[in-house]
C-alpha cells in the first residue's frame, strides 16, 4: 500500500475549522500511530480494501461562502459545490452558520477515533453548523447538497446538527455529481435535545470514480426520536460508518439503509449503536441488492450496558445477490451486559425467489422488468420509511 497516513493528510490543506486543542492533538497522535492506512487484518476494515485510497493523488477544495443567499423554495438549501457553499436565508428559530465561523467554545464533539475521523479533525475546511432552537418546530425540510465534481480533488467537511429541547426538524442529505479519482470525507455530529425529534434521509448516487468516506455520530438525550435513512445507489466506493450514543432513558433510534451496487462497485455499512440507559429502543433494518461483480458489507453492532435494563433493540439485514460474482459479507453482533431485555438480530442472503419470477415472465414481463419489480417490493419498506420527496423521487426513477 503506498503512502502513510501523514503523507495523505499533508496533500490536504490543514483544517479551517477551530477544534478543540485536546481533539485537534489526539487526530494527530492517532495518525502518526497508526502510520498506514488500515489493511483487511483490521477487524473493522476486513473486507474494504483501502490501497487505491492511500494512492490518490488529491487537491484540497477550499470553502468559501457565497455572498448571495439561495432564493426561497420548498425547502431550506444548503448546497456545496467546487469550492463554495451556498446557503438559503434562515428562519425563525433556525441558525444556519458555516462551521468554519465556529469557535473552539461552539463545538459539541468530545472525541474522534479511527483514521477516517482523524484525518476529518485534520483536514476539514468547512460544513455547516446549523441549530434549531428549544421547543420550534421547523416545517420545511432541510436540505444540504453535497455536490462532487472534478478530478483528484478531495473534499473534508464536518457538519454540526443541534436540536434544542422538544425541537423538531427534518433533514435530506445528497451526495451527487461526476467526478473522477475523488475523495470525500464528510462527518455529522447529531446532538438531539430532551424530547427532540429529527428524522434524516440521505441519498449517496455519486458518479465516476469517487471515494465516499461518510461518518454520522448521533447523541441521544432523554426521551428523543432520531431516524436516519441512507440509500446508497450505484456509487463506485462507499464507506459509511454510523455511531448512535443513547445516553438517556426513553430514547428511540431508527437506522434505516438500502445499497444497490453494480458492476464494481463496493459498499460498505458500519453501525454502532450504544444502549447506555433504561427503557430505551432501536430498530434496524438494512437492505442490499449486489449485480455483476459488486461487493457489499454490513457490520452492525449493538452494546447494551449493565444499568441499561428493557431496552428493545432489533437488527436485520437481508441481501440478493443478482449474480454469481456478486459478494455480501454480513456480520451482525449483541453485546449485551444487562439482564432485562429484547434484542434480536439476524442476517440472511440468497437470489430473487424463482417462483415469483416465473410467475411474472409467464404474463408477459420482461426478465428485466419481472426483476425490476420484485427488487423494488424487496426495497419497499425500506423506501416507504423515506419523508423526503427529492429522494422519493430519486429512487422511483431508479428501482423503475
Amino acid at each position: 500500500m503506498s503512502g502513510t497516513l501523514i503523507d495523505f493528510c499533508k496533500q490536504l490543506e490543514p483544517t479551517q475549522l477551530k477544534l478543540p486543542t485536546a481533539l485537534l492533538q489526539a487526530a494527530r497522535d492517532g495518525v502518526e500511530f497508526q502510520h498506514h492506512f488500515p489493511t483487511t487484518r483490521d477487524e473493522a476494515w476486513k473486507y474494504t480494501r483501502l490501497g487505491r485510497v492511500a494512492a490518490l493523488k488529491l487537491s484540497p477544495v477550499k470553502i468559501n461562502q457565497s455572498a448571495n443567499p439561495l432564493p426561497s423554495s420548498d425547502t431550506i438549501d444548503i448546497i456545496f459545490e467546487n469550492e463554495t457553499w451556498h446557503c438559503a436565508e434562515p428562519i425563525t428559530g433556525l441558525h444556519i452558520d458555516f462551521s468554519g465561523a465556529l469557535d473552539t467554545t461552539a463545538w459539541n464533539a468530545c472525541s474522534i477515533q479511527g483514521h477516517v475521523q482523524h484525518i476529518n479533525a485534520l483536514t476539514a475546511q468547512g460544513g455547516v453548523a446549523i441549530r434549531v432552537d428549544a421547543n420550534t418546530k421547523i416545517t420545511k425540510p432541510i436540505r444540504i447538497i453535497h455536490r462532487i465534481q472534478g478530478e483528484h480533488t478531495g473534499l473534508i467537511l464536518h457538519h454540526q446538527l443541534v436540536l434544542g429541547n422538544h425541537a423538531s426538524a427534518q433533514l435530506e442529505v445528497f451526495f451527487e455529481g461526476t467526478s473522477q479519482d475523488t475523495y470525500a470525507n464528510v462527518l455529522f455530529d447529531f446532538f438531539i435535545g430532551v424530547g427532540a425529534d429529527l428524522h434524516t434521509d440521505m441519498l449517496q448516487q455519486t458518479n465516476g470514480i469517487h471515494y465516499g468516506f461518510h461518518t454520522q455520530r448521533i447523541y441521544q438525550q432523554k426521551d428523543s426520536t432520531f431516524a436516519l435513512q441512507t440509500l446508497t445507489a450505484n456509487t463506485h466506493f462507499t464507506r459509511n460508518d454510523v455511531e448512535v450514543f443513547s445516553q438517556e432513558e426513553g430514547t428511540h433510534t431508527q437506522l434505516y439503509g438500502a445499497f444497490i451496487g453494480r458492476e464494481n462497485n463496493h459498499v460498505d455499512n458500519h453501525t454502532y449503536v450504544h444502549h447506555t440507559a433504561p427503557n430505551c429502543t432501536s430498530d434496524e433494518n438494512y437492505k442490499g441488492v449486489l449485480s455483476d461483480k459488486a461487493t457489499g458489507v454490513f457490520n452492525g453492532k449493538v452494546k447494551v450496558y449493565q444499568d441499561a435494563q428493557k431496552i428493545n433493540a432489533y437488527q436485520s439485514n437481508k441481501n440478493i445477490l443478482l449474480s454469481d460474482s456478486a459478494t455480501i459479507n454480513a456480520k451482525p453482533e449483541l453485546e449485551i451486559y444487562a439482564d432485562d431485555v429484547k434484542c434480536s438480530h439476524g442476517s440472511t442472503t440468497g437470489q430473487l425467489d424463482q417462483q415469483a419470477l416465473f410467475f411474472l415472465r409467464a404474463r408477459g414481463i420482461s426478465e428485466s422488468k419481472a426483476t425490476d419489480m420484485l427488487v423494488k417490493g424487496f426495497m419497499a419498506e425500506i423506501v416507504g420509511a423515506v419523508k423526503s420527496s427529492h429522494i422519493q423521487d430519486a429512487l422511483h426513477t431508479l428501482l423503475g
